[in-house]
């Protein structure tokens, strides 16, 4: 009997023991993941190194862009490469994309957001170039598929390029004077390819004689090449060419006909 007492006594006392325990406190939820531009606002921006977000309008959503000057070894010449690294912010801890790209970029840090292939997908220009007359970008296009950025090497050829997607073009230009002459590519993608669909240049017929006319010609793209179609002058101290010219941008426009190479 003292011994089936003792038992029991042993078990209340164990069963009060458990009961005293403090429960422990619930784990901490996890951080909340940074938001893309919080991300961006931690990355340093200085003489070589450079940072922006593209919003992709794809699966991925918008990704964070960092850039790095890098120079090459040899100390004669002072060139440099770009590095570039492409971060979602969902997942921070590796990029998506590394790419070292030997481009000359001397304008480090000016780029645009653009859809330069009119795909409903955001892209990147980058200014390397700028001139009295002209700038000129490189360009990294947006693929949806592969999910990354893919460049776009004959952007570099387009002078001052002006994206116009009513028209589904990307027009340049390059001013030779004050007198508002010079030459205006007209780009279009063309299955699948950039290319110069038609060119449209001004210039003084003899550029010593200051009563010299101005000549206006196109070119358009026929089987491949650029033909010259369209020529026509105008008189010194006349400025309807400029008029002409921009009639010419669009390209639905093809001239008056009575005006097609004369010369």
């Amino acid at each position: 009997m003292k011994a089936v007492f003792v038992f029991l006594l042993c078990m209340l006392l164990l069963a009060g023991c458990q009961g005293g325990e403090e429960t422990p406190p619930a784990s901490s939820p996890p951080p909340e993941p940074k938001t893309a531009q919080e991300l961006l606002e931690e990355q340093p921006i200085d003489d070589t190194h450079g940072a922006f977000l593209v919003d992709t309008g794809g699966r991925m959503g918008t990704l964070l862009v960092k850039t790095e000057l890098v120079p090459y070894e040899e100390p004669a010449e002072l060139r440099y490469y770009l590095h570039v690294s492409i971060w979602d912010p969902a997942a921070p801890e590796e990029p998506v994309q590394i790419q070292e790209i030997d481009w000359e970029t001397v304008h480090y840090g000016e780029h645009q957001i653009v859809d330069v292939n009119f795909d409903g997908y955001s892209d990147f220009t980058y200014l390397f170039y700028r001139g009295i007359q002209v700038e000129k970008y490189h360009c990294m296009l947006w693929d949806e598929e592969q999910g990354l950025f893919v460049e776009l090497p004959v952007y570099t050829e387009i002078p001052s390029p002006h994206i116009r997607p009513e028209a589904q073009t990307i027009t340049g230009w390059s001013r030779a004077s004050g007198a508002g002459d010079g030459t205006t590519p007209v780009y279009q993608w063309v299955d699948g390819e950039l290319v110069c669909v038609r060119k449209i240049e001004t210039f003084q017929k003899d550029w010593r004689d200051y009563d010299s006319p101005y000549v206006l010609t196109v070119e358009e793209r026929v089987d491949g090449e650029l033909t010259e179609v369209y020529r026509l002058e105008f008189p010194a101290g006349s400025e309807d060419y400029r008029i002409e010219q921009m009639k010419w941008e669009d390209l639905s426009y093809h001239g008056e006909a009575d005006h097609q190479n004369e010369s």
